[in-house]
């Protein structure tokens, strides 16, 4: 599943990267950083790229949808819970409750809080990898998670 897959391309990646995979890509659609885009944009690249028999996008809310009994095996989610500010917690509960056993999140994000939003994380997921990749322009981090 992508998280804030605005016009879908993430979620095509990780398609063309596991070629078994089904895709699910969830957003609102609506934020203001996602000008232009909508689950019909989203659908048509799936279909230019010829994926759409295996990727499929759906307009839906985190904190106000519920796909735990999916039971998804990898979460792919790309600058989408920082604009959740404080309500993250929440999100980051309900990925949880979603995830299969033994399977993964990948987050990048601008986590603003640094090291306290990481130890919040730790108590809610086991940190299986932390990437810093030193971006200059935020506090930009990648961490692979799995059930705690």
């Amino acid at each position: 599943m992508d998280l804030g897959c605005g016009l879908g391309f993430l979620s095509c990646v990780c398609a063309k990267f596991y070629r078994r995979a089904h895709v699910t890509g969830i957003d609102t659609f609506e934020h203001a950083s996602l000008k232009g885009s909508s689950l019909e944009k989203a659908n048509e690249n799936a279909r230019i790229l010829g994926l759409s028999e295996r990727v499929h996008f759906e307009r839906g809310d985190i904190l106000a949808s519920d796909y735990g009994h999916r039971g998804f095996d990898l979460f792919v989610s790309n600058l989408v819970f920082h604009n959740l500010g404080r309500r993250r917690f929440a999100a980051y509960d309900r990925l949880l409750s979603w995830m299969a056993p033994n399977s993964h999140a990948l987050l990048g994000d601008a986590f603003r809080e640094g090291k306290g939003d990481v130890k919040r994380l730790s108590n809610i997921f086991r940190i299986e990898k932390e990437i810093d990749p030193k971006m200059s322009w935020a506090p930009y981090k990648i961490l692979v998670l799995s059930k705690a």
